[in-house]
């Protein structure tokens, strides 16, 4: 359980972090990037034991774990720029609806049992996440309908993403989480350079040193954002697990918001936030 709390608390960092990216107007393509250099820092430094190459590449998870590296590396890249434009209120509805594609994952795949009183919880889920995070209908212009698209491949991307990290925890049956982690985090980080090479050589931007503090800061959140998440994969199922750390993840991150931001929460906020209690019961609490 205490993985489940620090997954949460640390992937609300996250979206905090991206949000204050535009405070110091700092560039996304390099924050990013200095991200992945830290967080892959920060995975190495605490592995208990190495791969060698040839080891590494006969591993089960090497394939997916490339693919993850990648694809970790495109969803950050979509909720950054999500984040700044929308805010968190809407980066965090189209991200953690996702929920519903790796449940189905954990069911259709992974052999996972859905009972009654869980699919009731997950359907509550659905509404509590909508109603926490939804935005009034005067902020729906047309400048806003036309950012939907955003909002759709975060859905898909990071649900997506949940799946490929089930995948690779269960190919992983040794005893080296902190080393494929790392390794997936390397991935992002090697396309995170290409990217910032790609900018700075045709001039869309300019090397600016103070992006490597936000990258510090995302960087240490994230690797333990991610590496709290693989752990408790190893003891909660997809149909528990998901619903409940979205949840989470949506319901503090609203709270911050509302503290920090001064996003002010709704009487369907409220209720959304009541739904969601109700919902983790029904999910966790086994009869």
């Amino acid at each position: 359980m205490i993985y489940l709390v620090l997954a949460i608390v640390f992937s609300s960092g996250v979206f905090v972090t991206m949000r204050i990216f535009k405070r110091f107007n700092l560039d996304n393509h390099q924050a990013l990037m200095w991200n992945y250099v830290f967080a892959t820092v920060t995975g190495f430094l605490i592995c208990k034991r190495f791969d060698t190459l040839p080891q590494l590449v006969h591993e089960s998870w090497f394939g997916l774990a490339l693919l993850t590296g990648f694809w970790f590396i495109f969803t950050y890249l979509l909720m950054t720029a999500s984040t700044q434009s929308s805010g968190i209120t809407i980066t965090s509805l189209s991200s953690k609806l996702s929920v519903v594609l790796p449940t189905l994952a954990g069911v259709l795949i992974f052999q996972e049992h859905l009972n009654l009183k869980v699919a009731i919880g997950i359907l509550l889920a659905l509404v509590a996440l909508v109603l926490v995070v939804g935005r009034n209908g005067e902020t729906s212009d047309r400048a806003q309908r036309a950012k939907l698209l955003l909002p759709i491949l975060i859905f898909f991307g990071t649900g997506t993403g949940d799946i490929l990290m089930k995948l690779c925890a269960q190919h992983n049956t040794g005893h080296n989480m902190s080393f494929m982690i790392a390794f997936i985090y390397l991935i992002a980080m090697l396309f995170g350079i290409l990217l910032v090479a790609y900018d700075l050589l045709s001039g869309k931007s300019k090397w600016q040193s103070k992006n490597l503090l936000g990258g510090i800061a995302l960087g240490v959140i994230n690797f333990f954002s991610t590496y709290c998440v693989f752990h408790a994969m190893r003891y909660f199922d997809n149909v528990v697990l998901f619903p409940v750390y979205n949840i989470g993840v949506v319901c503090l991150t609203a709270l911050i918001g509302w503290l920090v931001f001064q996003e002010k929460l709704t009487w369907k906020n409220y209720l959304g936030l009541a739904i969601a209690i109700v919902a983790v019961v029904l999910i966790t609490v086994r009869l």
